[in-house]
Order: C-alpha cells, then structure tokens, then sequence
C-alpha cells in the first residue's frame, strides 16, 4: 500500500492534526497489507469461492451423469427372482384324504427376467439428443456464471487501482502545496509576502489533506467490494501487484463482430436450446411408429415331498421368450398435437435464438462505443495531462519571480489535478469496456483456472 512521508520539521499549526489522521490511516493500511494480490489471484479466488459457479458446475455435473443410454430407453431391463417355500400337511384326521399321513413340501424357485424395446420409431435416438443438449445447456450456463463472475472480478480488482492511482494524484498534490507552503512561510518570516498568501496555501493543503482522507475511504470500499466478490472477508487488505495498463488496440471491429456473434456463450446456449427443441419433434414423431420389444424370461423350481414312507423330489425349468410389435392406430389425436406443439417450440427457440444475437449484437455495439470514446479521451487526456504539467512546473517559476499570485497557482495546480483525474477514468471506462468486449466474444480460458 502507498504511504505519505511526512517532514517532522513542519511548525505546528492547523493542519497538524490532519496529517496525524493521514499517517496514522497509512501505517494501519501497511500493517494489514500483508498478501499480494495480482489480478489472476483475484480472478482465481473468485472462481474457486463463489457459490453460484459452484452450482452451476453442480448441475452440469448432473446433467453429464444423465446423459446415458441407459436413461435414453436404448438398454435391456433384467431383474432377478427368487422364491422359497415350505409348507407341512397333516392328513392323518382327514377321512376324505388317501393319504392318512403327514405330509411335508418344499419348493424354491429362481427366475430371471429380460425386457428390452429393440425399436421405437428411433425414439431412444431421439431422447438420447436430448440428454446430449441438456448437457451442453448446464455446461454452456455454468460458462456464461463464470464469465459473469471473472468479469466483474476484473472490474472490481481495476477499479481499486484506479482509486489507489487517484490517491497517489492526490498525494502529490499534497506535497507541492506543501512545498509552496513551506516556501511562502520563510517568505513571511522575512516580510516577503503576505498573510493573506499564506493562508491560501495553508487552505491548499488543508483542502488536499481532507481530499486525501476521502480517497482512502474510496480506497476501503473499492477493497471491500473486491473482497465480497472473492468471497473473502471484508476486511481484508492486500497489496495489489498488478498494473492498470492501456488495453490492447482493436482496429478491426467487423472481424471483432464476427467473433463475438460466432462464439459467444449465451448465442451457444439459445442454439443449443433450439437443437433441444428440435430433439422434442423427433421425440414426438416416434409415437407414429410400431414399437418393437423383446420380452424372456427363465424359471427353475426344485421341489420335495414326504409323505410317511412316501418321498419325492423333482426340477421344472421353463424358458419363455415373446416378441411383441405394438402399434398405436389412433388415441384421440394425441399424437398429432404433440407434434404440432413440439414445431411451435422449435419455432419459438429460433425466435428467442435471433433475439439473443441481436441483444449480444446491441451489447457488442455499445461496448465499442465506449471503448472507442475512452480510448480518445484518454490519449487526449494524456497529452493535456502532461502539457498541464509543464505549465505547473513554469507556474512555480512565475510564482517565484512574483508574475502571478497564490490564486493563479493554485487554479492552475488545480487544472493538473483534475486532468489527472480525467486520465485515470477515462482509463477505467477503457479498461472496462475492453473486459466487456472480451466477455462477449466468449473465447476467454477462464475455466482452467477452476480448480
């Protein structure tokens, strides 16, 4: 973190009560800036902590299981039976029965059972499309949490370096109205200047000092909103690592279009939901169809009696196997109203399809727009930045020689600061818009970095 320095050797006066806030803000920001934090640790704590991406993953994870033949209906069923009796008679009051004796009986019986549909108007084929585009669908939203939460990450983490930038403006504007200050009181100690130019540069520093202080509050809420979106405690602090550099140039907005209208997630998704529609007509064509099944089944019981001296065991194995063709000829209509709703759900997905591209098309405009303007606001920013710089530096030599006054000086350093500002913003809305142009095309390699 940045720290002010502080001359011991000021005299005692009004702002001395400031600069102890200001130091004492600084030391206790030092103490706790321990851990460096550069932007792909940012990024990388985000992803691994934030619980909707962990859902999202969750369900694609999910979806991936289901996406089986299996849960398609293209797999046999085969079960498995077994029985076991034993039962005891005894006749020997019965006068109807022949046998005047005890009888005893056991039986077990052990079956095994097949059911497999060997066709179904290529239904299964269908449903198996289906399992397969729902499993894109949870993947493709879980890339579309991801980009969301990485994007945001990247604004929050480059918005602390703007704060952090803006105070160091801050912190030097507090140390050339420190130096002027210093430089107008041994002027008054020899009857050089005025009280009334003092007092404007004591009132220049005062007013740095308390936009310094402000700053670092900025500085403190910018950190706590990085730290929600890590999922880390708020009151965290760090020292940041990375810089906030200029983006790279983007010349060619027609190729940049056609990326981003090609590969960008949520257009994959809303195809990918047009293709499930899709699977829904096939799925529901299928019921015009014969369905062909296969049916079998094994059974062997063993059997014993004993009947005083009578005695006897035995085996009975059957084996079955039916092939079984059903056709349904007419159920109300049933059929063809699936179908026809199916259609209407196909239609409709290209429709929400095409509104999706325009929406990511409309985005990808505005996101240019701004990129564009702040990329010229900053150059030229830039550039009056650093005339307003020269023109400070020949300020203090005018201010010198007596040319101009401590209200010229302090307007013209003034117009330093403010177009420092201006650079720095305009760099954050560049910077900015850049993250938002490269989560639109949708080629980032965000997902590498989940663990």
């Amino acid at each position: 973190m940045r720290m002010i320095m502080l001359n011991p050797l000021v005299p005692v006066r009004s702002i001395t009560l400031v600069f102890f806030f200001i130091a004492l803000s600084s030391q206790g920001s030092v103490l706790f800036a321990q851990e460096t934090l550069r932007l792909e640790d940012a990024v990388a704590r985000s992803l691994q902590n934030n619980l909707g991406i962990r859902l999202a993953r969750q369900q694609a994870e999910i979806s991936a299981i289901g996406n089986a033949w299996g849960a398609a209906g293209a797999l046999p069923q085969i079960g498995l039976s077994a029985t076991g009796s034993n039962a005891v008679s005894d006749q020997s009051q019965n006068p109807t029965s022949f046998i005047q004796e005890k009888l005893e009986s056991e039986s077990i019986n052990i079956g095994g059972q097949l059911n497999w549909v060997l066709f179904d108007g290529f239904g299964m084929f269908a449903n198996k499309r289906a399992l397969e585009r729902l499993q894109e669908q949870a993947e493709g939203q879980a890339s579309i949490v991801i980009e969301q939460t990485a994007s945001a990450i990247m604004q929050a983490y480059n918005n602390v370096l703007v704060q952090l930038a803006l105070r160091d403006v801050l912190s030097a504007a507090m140390g050339v109205s420190r130096a002027r200050l210093d430089w107008m009181e041994a002027r008054q100690a020899t009857g050089a200047s005025s009280t009334f130019d003092r007092l404007q540069f004591d009132n220049a520093l005062l007013t740095d000092s308390l936009a310094w202080l402000q700053q670092s509050a900025n500085i403190k809420q910018a950190t706590m909103a990085l730290n929600r979106l890590m999922g880390e405690t708020v009151e965290s602090q760090w020292k940041f690592a990375s810089t906030l550099n200029a983006p790279k140039s983007l010349n060619d907005f027609g190729e940049l279009r056609s990326r981003v209208l090609s590969n960008a997630t949520v257009i994959q998704n809303a195809l990918v939901a047009q293709e499930l529609a899709e699977a829904g007509v096939q799925q529901a064509r299928a019921r015009l169809s014969p369905n062909v099944s296969l049916t079998a089944s094994q059974n062997e019981q063993s059997s014993r009696f004993e009947a005083g001296d009578l005695s006897g065991d035995g085996v009975t194995k059957n084996i079955s196997a039916n092939l079984a063709v059903n056709f349904n000829l007419f159920n109300g209509g049933a059929t063809r109203r699936a179908i026809q709703q199916a259609k209407m759900q196909v239609a409709m997905a290209e429709m929400q399809a095409e509104d999706q591209r325009r929406e990511v098309d409309r985005l990808l405009q505005d996101a240019w727009s701004r990129w564009s303007s702040a990329e010229q606001t900053h150059l030229i920013s830039v550039q009056l930045t650093e005339n307003s710089r020269r023109s400070l530096e020949i300020a203090q030599e005018r201010l010198a020689s007596g040319a101009i006054n401590s209200l010229d000086f302090r307007e013209i350093q003034m117009q330093v600061i403010n177009l420092q500002q201006q650079q720095l913003q305009a760099l954050n809305a560049w910077q900015s818009a850049d993250i938002e142009l490269q989560r639109l095309s949708g080629d980032w390699s965000i997902e590498a970095q989940l663990p």
